[in-house]
């Protein structure tokens, strides 16, 4: 058999100052009670400690009995509690520890056990009484916040075999469990709780020596308060969760309150299903607590919340809202900087983006995340910077709906264009913030992934033509972009260097088709092949026809050429047609048309 403990390090190491004064207390109650036993009882025959059931084997601890010679180990059941109880078993074995009682039909009984020794006149001690059943629940009375911690009491489990408790917290990762303690407490302080946060909620079970637990009762949840000020209408808005799963339910919640660090007083009794309560009567720069006290009907039994405490403060309104760039990144996002003063309280954020071809304006709104930062990015997935120029600008509306409105920036636009003498050509758009100065662009290109820079052009320059280089089949698809190299006038003084990027764009460049004009099967050129200029990925096709136009070859492999001849036919000399047609991956189709001399 395995005994289990479940034992948290941090109770180990901290256990709070009231359960060591308990411990303290009932080891010396133990110890008295135990002296007493043991000179009072010295004219009595012990039972075995009857320990616990487990699969229908009971388990027990051997007596020590001194008064005579050992006869048997005696075992009384019964399907009641009250009896009447008879004889199940007598185990002659002095050391068995241990008896299975077949329960095929899974009923309910009742043991309990004494010792048959040769002591005449000697009174027989019977054992506890335990059933087949699980362990008792221990009912939890309260769940309440204490400083930052938390603490537990529930009533003892019925079951006289109950060893110890665990409690359970509910987590993230699920119900854990975060200690055991003997069962002698009731009580148990939580120090790695987090009430401040969230409403806690706990389960309590009982275990006795085999191992056998209770069932899990319905959890108790901690109450939670919340405040949210009103700086505009000097008002402190309470809301807090009830207390769950008393038995009776709750009869009344108060709310508690302090000023400046004085007693807490009640505030106002308030009915047992409110969970928010306006405090109005407030002054700016005074300190307030509150904390909720709920009391469970037809008892006195109270749960506290945890405490808010806060220094009420006016609204501070947006001072300054200032776009510092609009920049795409390198997965074609735009990602927007701005800056603010971030004791602003804020309520709605703003930003607004038009196309530079479109007169619709797209809004994109959200609530900030406090504490505000002074300098800010925030991707916009909303907008598409390759379909063209974006032109951004922002506005907040304070808590008291007060609005304040910014400066405005633009994104870089880049395209690009194939030319038939093996360039590309990219064009971009200005970049534009209120507030900013361009001095120069930046130009970079990507080819299998590796980004390269081209070159530097002036602020004034918004094209730039890059060679391609036919003997690298990778240059056949080349990605460009651009950075703007920017001086930013900041509102409150100050010049910052920025970079605002643009839009990756790729250019793919026009397959080309190179077909000889004559070729001689028993010659130097045996067969018809053209060359494929940056084709290598591209679909392929070509037909060949005699003169009558009758399709006599056909391929789509770029590596098969022809060479005059079908199966054993010779195809004569003489002048033939052509067709060759290139589809690159962007859908583009390339066509050579003409004729080739067969010559024999």
């Amino acid at each position: 058999m395995m005994k289990i403990f479940l034992k948290n390090k941090q109770t180990e190491n901290c256990k709070s100052l009231s359960q060591l004064m308990k411990l303290t207390f009932r080891t010396i109650l133990f110890s008295i009670v135990f002296i007493f036993i043991s000179y009072s009882a010295k004219a009595q025959v012990f039972p075995p400690d009857f320990q616990c059931i487990v699969n229908d084997t009971l388990v027990w601890q051997l007596p020590n009995n001194n008064c005579g010679p050992f006869n048997a180990y005696e075992i009384y059941f019964s399907a009641s509690p009250n009896g009447p109880f008879q004889l199940l078993t007598t185990i002659t074995n002095q050391n068995q520890t241990d008896f299975y009682h077949n329960n095929p039909t899974g009923e309910t009984w009742y043991y309990y056990m004494q010792s048959d020794y040769n002591c005449p006149g000697e009174i027989v001690l019977q054992s506890d009484t335990l059933n087949n059943e699980a362990p008792e629940i221990p009912r939890i009375s309260s769940v309440s916040v204490i400083g930052n911690d938390v603490e537990i009491t529930w009533q003892a489990s019925s079951s006289p075999e109950v060893s110890e408790y665990i409690i359970y917290r509910t987590t993230p990762l699920g119900v854990l469990p975060i200690d055991t303690i003997s069962s002698l407490f009731t009580t148990y302080l939580d120090l790695g709780a987090d009430p401040e946060q969230k409403s806690e909620s706990y389960y309590v079970i009982a275990i006795d020596e085999c191992g056998n637990t209770s069932v899990f009762d319905l959890p108790h949840f901690t109450i939670h308060l919340e405040n949210v000020v009103d700086d505009c209408e000097r008002t402190i808005l309470l809301s807090w969760n009830l207390y769950k799963n008393w038995s009776n339910g709750i009869g009344s919640q108060e709310v508690w309150y302090s000023v400046n660090g004085s007693v807490p007083t009640i505030l106002e009794t308030v009915s047992s299903t409110d969970t928010s309560y306006v405090f109005s009567n407030t002054n700016d720069g005074d300190a307030y607590c509150f904390f909720i006290k709920a009391i469970e009907k037809n008892t006195n039994t109270s749960s506290l919340s945890n405490e808010e405490c806060l220094v009420l403060d006016v609204v501070e309104p947006i001072r300054e809202l200032f776009i510092k760039n609009v920049s795409v990144n390198a997965a074609n996002q735009v990602e927007l900087t701005w800056l603010w003063n971030n004791d602003a309280e804020i309520n709605t954020v703003n930003i607004f983006g038009r196309y530079e071809s479109d007169d619709v304006i797209y809004t994109e709104s959200f609530s900030p995340t406090y504490p505000l930062n002074f300098q800010n990015v925030r991707i916009l997935n909303d907008f598409d910077p390759t379909r063209n120029k974006v032109n951004f600008s922002m506005s907040t509306v304070d808590d008291c709906n007060d609005s304040f409105s910014s400066n405005s920036g633009s994104t870089i636009f880049l395209t690009g264009i194939p030319n038939a003498d093996l360039t590309n050509t990219i064009n971009w758009t200005d970049f534009e913030i209120e507030g900013g100065t361009v001095s120069s662009y930046d130009v970079f290109r990507i080819v299998g992934g590796v980004e390269s820079f081209l070159g530097t052009v002036g602020s004034s320059t918004t094209t730039y033509t890059d060679e391609v280089d036919i003997s690298n089949e990778a240059e056949a698809n080349i990605c460009y972009f651009v950075v703007a190299d920017v001086s930013i006038n900041l509102p409150g003084g100050g010049v910052e260097q920025t970079k605002s990027r643009s839009n990756i764009t790729c250019v793919e460049q026009l397959s080309q088709i190179i077909s000889p004009n004559a070729f001689a099967p028993d010659g130097i050129n045996k067969e018809f092949k053209p060359v494929i200029v940056f084709g290598e990925t591209a679909q392929y096709k070509m037909v060949i026809y005699d003169r009558w136009g009758q399709k006599i070859f056909e391929t789509q492999n770029q590596d098969e050429g022809w060479t005059g001849k079908n199966d054993l036919y010779l195809y004569p000399s003489g002048v033939y047609v052509f067709v060759i047609k290139v589809q690159q991956s962007s859908g583009r189709i390339v066509e050579d048309k003409g004729s080739v001399i067969l010559l024999r």
